[in-house]
Parts: C-alpha cells; structure tokens; sequence
C-alpha cells in the first residue's frame, strides 16, 4: 500500500463520517425510497455510515502504518548471512528451501518471506548478526535484522512498534477491517432495496430513457417540407 491509497482513504473515510453526522449530501439521497420510510431510512443510514468511516479510517491508520514503519527499500544480504546459511546457499547463490538468491536484492516483505521460510541457526551469546542491509544509507533506520535486535542506525520508535504489530499482523488487521467494510457495505444495498419504492423507481427509469433521446419529428424533415408544399398551392 502507497501514500495515495491512505489519502484516498482518508478523504473517503472523511466523507462518509461527515455524512453521518450531518445527515446531509447525496449519501442520503432518498428519490425513490417508499415515502412513509424516508424517516426510518435515515435513522438506520447514520449509524451504517458511522461504521463504515470508522472502518475505513482504521484502514486509512494500518496503510500509513505500513507505509511508514515497514518501508520498502531495496535490501540485500549481509556476510553475516552468507557464513551462517552458507549450507543453505547453492552455488549460483540458490538459497535452499525458498525462492530467494543472495546475489539478489528484495523488499522488507519479500526478505520476511525467505527468512519464514529458513531454520535460525543457533548463534553465541553476546553475538549479533545483521542478515541484510539497506542497499542506500538514506533507509538505514529500516535495517532487517534476522535476531531482532536494534541497530545503531535503527529508529528505535519504529524498532517498537515492529516488536508490538508485526508486518503479517498488520496486513491481516487490514484484511479483516475491508471484509467488515464489504460486509456493511452490501448490507446497504439490502437495506436500499428493502425501502425502495419500486413504482417510482421504475417510473423514475423509464423517464430518464425517454429524456435522453431525441422526439422522432426531430427527423421528420421530408414529411415537413411535403406538408409546407401543400399549403403553399
């Protein structure tokens, strides 16, 4: 997830909660809802409403989340990996059991992949290892390390916040918090349905095809200019 997909988030998110306090806006909209349940209608929209812009802003909070704390720059393994699962690593830099290569360079989440997919050696008290590293200095505070400890040049907030909700954790909470959305969501429409007028909305159907084509005399310009003729003579 990108910056854009939390800002349209937000705005969304925005939007719809603005709704349900107000009341008010095309969210509302209620042509062709049966008449005696306009009222009722809107009591059941607001707290619909509410829901749903709660839910898309957590969305919004778990996206800026992985954005910021689980950035994705360009990693690649240390020496410290290469001696320690060289027993794992083929000659052309195969590392075994996954589908990484240690002449390669990965995101945060691609290198969460292969390391999920590796045994952890067992390493000497008082020993820190580095696995991987960012390929550019600039990204030094997001430094992947294979034990979890913190680096000199890691942020230590953001070092505490990986330990509270890992990355696995975060994508999880967000599927959850979209299934809920979809999940309110069609339940709109069923309540939309349910308060329908049908007459009207058919009614309202018919009359927006009918307005959006041109009247056949429009056309009739022969049979025009043959009437004009006859009363000329």
């Amino acid at each position: 997830m990108n910056f854009l997909f939390t800002a349209v988030l937000l705005a969304i998110a925005g939007y719809v909660l603005y709704g349900a306090i107000t009341a008010k806006g095309k969210l509302f909209a209620v042509d062709n809802i049966k008449e005696e349940k306009v009222s009722q209608f809107k009591k059941l929209l607001r707290p619909i409403y509410a829901a749903l812009g709660v839910l898309m802003f957590l969305m919004a909070l778990t996206s800026a989340y992985q954005n910021i704390v689980y950035a994705d720059p360009a990693y690649e393994f240390t020496n410290d990996f290469k001696s320690i699962f060289a027993e794992q690593i083929s000659a052309d830099g195969t590392i075994q059991g996954t589908d990484g290569n240690v002449n390669e360079t990965y995101s945060y989440t691609k290198m969460s992949s292969i390391f999920s997919n590796l045994e952890q050696p067992t390493i000497p008290d008082g020993v820190q290892v580095t696995y991987v590293s960012p390929v550019t200095d600039e990204n030094g505070q997001y430094v992947f390390l294979g034990l979890g400890e913190n680096s000199v040049n890691e942020n230590a907030t953001y070092a505490k916040l990986r330990s509270v909700i890992s990355y696995q954790a975060s994508q999880i909470l967000t599927w959850v918090l979209m299934g809920l959305a979809i999940v309110i969501v069609i339940g709109l429409f069923i309540l939309i349905n349910r308060f329908t007028d049908k007459e009207k909305l058919a009614k309202a159907r018919a009359k927006a095809a009918s307005g959006g084509s041109m009247p056949s005399s429009a056309f009739d310009f022969e049979e025009e200019s043959s009437n004009n003729n006859e009363t000329e003579s």
